[in-house]
Order: C-alpha cells, then structure tokens, then sequence
C-alpha cells in the first residue's frame, strides 16, 4: 500500500497510470496535500520530502488539473482512445437538506446591488443568537 510509483509518474510532469488505477494512493495523496506532510510521512517516515515524495506531490497536481470541478471526473475515463468507457459512470440522485435551505434563503436575497456579496451560511440552531 502507498509504495513507490510505477513507469511514468516518475517521470517529471507526468502524471502515472498509477494514480489512475490506485483509489488508495489517491486518497492518501488527497490528505498528503491537505495536510502540507510528504507522502512518506504519512506513512510513517521523519517527514524529510524525498525525491519519490516530490514526484508523488507533483503527480498529484498534474492529476487535480486534469478533474473536472463540477462533476469531478477526468475526459480520459470517458474516452476509449485513451483506455476510458463512455459510460464509466452513471447518474444518482440525492437531496440535501442542508443545500435546500440554503437555496430556499437565496429566494429571499434581493437581486439589485443590495443583494450583491450576501453569503449565506449554515449555523448549528445552538450557535445563532436568534435561537439562543
């Protein structure tokens, strides 16, 4: 688990087919960055950044560049030229209570420059001073 990386992500600016195949890794490089710790730290080393350490971080970064920030896929896993299906996922629906409250307070923001910066937030009813 989480040992070196395999063919071409040790090559500089190229993210390997490692990372593709290995949910694991991603999830540990996913904390790795979170956390600012090399990889090898994570898995228990001095926390010195080693050179895998390195080409690990910056696999990393080449493979968040290629994830979609709305539906967090990568187009190589819908095309088959490049080793993807085109239905390599599917659809699930899902509601969230917390995502509905907010929307239902944006109704209620005005929509001229009063309403221009208004975020709206979730609160635990314990914290908000109105219900104290």
């Amino acid at each position: 688990m989480g040992s070196g990386l395999a063919g071409a992500a040790e090559e500089p600016g190229r993210a390997g087919k490692r990372l593709s195949r290995d949910t694991q890794l991603r999830a540990e490089l996913e904390l790795c960055a979170a956390y600012g710790i090399p990889h090898s730290q994570f898995l228990g080393g001095d926390g010195r950044w080693s050179e895998l350490d390195r080409a690990k971080a910056l696999a990393w970064a080449e493979w968040q560049r290629a994830v979609c920030p709305e539906c967090h896929t990568r187009l190589e896993e819908w095309d088959r030229q490049r080793g993807g299906d085109p239905h390599a996922y599917v659809t699930d629906t899902l509601r969230c209570p917390g995502c509905e409250l907010i929307e239902q307070e944006r109704d209620h923001v005005p929509t001229d420059r009063s309403g221009y910066g208004v975020k709206i937030q979730l609160l635990p009813r314990e914290l908000h001073h109105d219900h104290t």
